[in-house]
């Protein structure tokens, strides 16, 4: 694999050539330093245009946050990005690229996956989970959140949100 130096600016063609990946926070689009001085929404469309493998990332540290990486995702698809590549960006991409997509990043038969049924488009905002499976066993999606969701929806429904 061509190595590239920090602070090379190599065209794209370049890094598809080089099969270097690019993980990437798809809502980058202002330049907090030089390096980043083409910071843009649709670079995850110009990378995967030219070829490029590419992950979707944030450099958040609060892991909490990751939760809305695929409202990132459906960001880049209305962006210009494919979505079978922006959901390939959340799945197979990042297990190719951390050398575990033997085990991990698709679903087919006889392996083990995690696996969230959505009511719609998954890259969409008002999508929700209809069902999650993790290592094979249905899981709950009873939480405080639903709780008081139900709660303060019936009083709603009943005029009494007060």
């Amino acid at each position: 694999m061509k190595k590239l130096c920090y602070g090379l600016l190599a065209s794209l063609a370049e890094l598809a050539a080089a099969k270097v990946p690019v993980i990437l926070n798809p809502l980058d689009d202002l330049p907090l330093s030089f390096d980043a001085i083409g910071a843009t929404l649709e670079n995850a469309a110009r990378l995967n245009k030219a070829g490029v493998k590419i992950a979707f990332s944030f450099d958040d540290p609060a892991p909490h946050n990751m939760r809305r990486l695929r409202q990132a995702a459906g960001i880049a698809v209305a962006h210009g990005l494919p979505a079978d590549a922006a959901l390939a960006a959340l799945t197979r991409n990042p297990a190719e690229i951390f050398g575990v997509a033997a085990a991990n990043g698709t679903l087919e038969r006889g392996r083990p996956a995690d696996l969230v049924l959505w009511s719609g488009d998954p890259l969409e905002v008002s999508t929700l989970a209809d069902c999650v499976f993790i290592e094979g066993q249905s899981q709950s999606l009873h939480s405080r959140q639903t709780e008081l969701r139900d709660r303060y929806l019936r009083k709603l429904r009943a005029n009494a949100a007060r």
